[in-house]
């Protein structure tokens, strides 16, 4: 490994009990910049879990921009880097990081990679029905990784984007996309901006974002 580790002796052992209990197809696949800072700490992060990854239904990928189209034409993202989750066909689950799923933004992306592979979360039947009725949206969960608060929202994001098809849920890294934080003006975090249209701010559990949802 690099002499830098992004990745704990602790968080080696929770990323091995999720993924050990995966029997479905993953795929990790990112796009990376060239000369960027984010697409170093991407790499990285993905070269870290590779290692430790002792799954034969987990697979990681990396592609420069510009080197699988295809991949990206099915991407619903323009921001670059990112890290895109693909369900066991090959499709993309709507769920994506750009940024480094470390620290605090580790267990939910140990989340999705266990419901999207694994037996999954239990949700509530009623969520699971409204989440499954919403219409088609796109989220967008501008944090940073040092944020408390912002997991919470992150996953319960992804739990829906995985119930509704229609629904894409990605995490980005305002330390690293300050342009987005200075078009939608955000002073605090998290952020929920959905269809690039507005924000709403604050925590939610799966239950509260449904609600709020709802009313688009």
């Amino acid at each position: 490994m690099s002499d830098l580790q992004l990745l704990s002796p602790d968080d080696i052992k929770k990323v091995q009990h999720a993924i050990e209990r995966c029997t479905k197809n993953l795929q990790l696949k990112a796009i990376l910049l060239d000369e960027c800072k984010l697409s170093d700490k991407i790499r990285l992060f993905l070269n870290e879990l590779s290692e430790v990854v002792n799954n034969e239904n987990i697979s990681i990928e990396m592609f420069s921009k510009g080197e699988n189209l295809q991949l990206e034409s099915e991407l619903t993202t323009e921001l670059k880097p990112v890290i895109a989750l693909m369900d066991e066909n090959g499709k993309y689950t709507g769920i994506g990081y750009h940024g480094v799923p470390t620290g605090h933004e580790l267990k939910p992306f140990m989340f999705a990679i266990f419901n999207i592979a694994g037996p999954g979360q239990i949700v509530d039947e009623d969520i699971c029905k409204r989440a499954g009725a919403l219409k088609p949206m796109k989220l967008q969960i501008g944090i940073s990784p040092t944020c408390v608060m912002c997991p919470e929202l992150v996953q319960s994001c992804q739990h829906v984007a995985l119930i509704n098809g229609n629904i894409t849920a990605e995490m980005v890294d305002l330390v690293h996309f300050s342009e987005l934080r200075k078009k939608f003006n955000i002073m605090s975090i998290p952020a929920l901006i959905i269809n690039d249209e507005e924000v709403v701010f604050g925590g939610k559990n799966i239950e509260e974002l449904v609600e709020l949802l709802e009313k688009y």
